[in-house]
């Protein structure tokens, strides 16, 4: 039998893959599922995984982001539980003996925490800073605990979800290139009659700050991140109920505080350097930022 399904989206981060498959452990119950999503130069033959214990690798063409592998990776698992990791995170020592207590039990999901390390120095980062404030701020009886652990906790990854659960609701990926994780964990999350929380941090989310979710190069890139703001934050409109007191709105101000503080840095930046091109960029990108801040749900 296979109790775990661990699916992991990749794109031009052979290393950093490879350390991923190595964190985890050989054995019978694990089925690893790695989705290529048209990476550069792909030299087949030497792909990571492609020789590993219990491990199938996926190539697309398409090239259509982190979501679309997601669910390539969904329409095959064979497991009782669902994992979920980047290509360049990778698990922890001892991760198999914590998610192996909750093997046979009734839940839906369960959350873990997580620790986190510079990708390019070593040293400790702070992307794991929320979900540990979340876990380990957590107490069954203070549903406020319970609004933190499903709204500010929104990536995949150091969650442990039921496959039969998740066919049930019929959940799947968004095929965006930004914020396609962030529904999927939401309306699991929303929707699950029990969960347990576990303290230990199973996985290492990593920095690099040259990744998608650090860099903002161009208007499209602007775009679409910022869309998958205003995405998220009208499903949290339309989903609210009495009991869930999500604070609207907030997602997006912090967002917009950074990227402003961003742009106008790069453009002050870029002024005192006498970059003219950046300069002509960065004061078109922060025109129509500050004109979207006018948005309306």
């Amino acid at each position: 039998m296979i109790n775990y399904t661990i699916i992991i989206p990749h794109k031009n981060s052979i290393k950093y893959l490879q350390r991923c498959l190595d964190s985890i452990p050989d054995k019978n119950d694990i089925q690893i599922i790695i989705v290529d999503d048209n990476s550069d130069a792909v030299e087949i033959s030497n792909f990571p995984g492609l020789n590993k214990k219990n491990t199938e690798v996926y190539f697309t063409k398409e090239g259509k982001g982190a979501g679309y592998a997601r669910n390539i990776g969904l329409s095959h698992a064979k497991g009782k539980w669902l994992l979920f990791a980047d290509a360049d995170d990778y698990f922890n020592d001892g991760f198999y003996d914590v998610i192996e207590k909750y093997v046979n039990s009734d839940y839906e999901i369960i959350y873990f925490s997580a620790t986190s390390i510079d990708n390019n120095s070593g040293a400790k980062a702070n992307r794991n800073k929320n979900i540990v404030k979340v876990i380990n701020n957590f107490n069954k009886e203070k549903y406020k605990t319970f609004e933190d652990l499903i709204f500010k906790n929104w990536t995949p990854w150091s969650k442990m979800f039921k496959h039969k659960y998740i066919k049930q609701k019929n959940l799947l990926f968004e095929e965006v290139k930004v914020g396609n994780d962030a529904l999927f964990v939401l309306e699991s999350g929303i929707n699950a009659k029990k969960i347990a929380v576990d303290k230990y941090p199973i996985y290492c989310v990593t920095y690099s700050p040259n990744s998608l979710t650090y860099t903002i190069t161009s208007e499209t890139r602007f775009d679409e991140r910022f869309n998958a703001k205003i995405r998220i934050n009208n499903y949290l409109h339309n989903i609210q109920q009495n009991k869930y007191k999500i604070p609207l709105g907030e997602d997006i101000v912090i967002s917009m505080n950074y990227g402003f503080n961003k742009f106008f840095n790069a453009i002050t930046q870029a002024k005192k350097n006498n970059n003219k091109i950046i300069f002509s960029i960065g004061k078109s990108l922060l025109k129509r930022f500050l004109k979207k801040f006018n948005f309306k749900n």
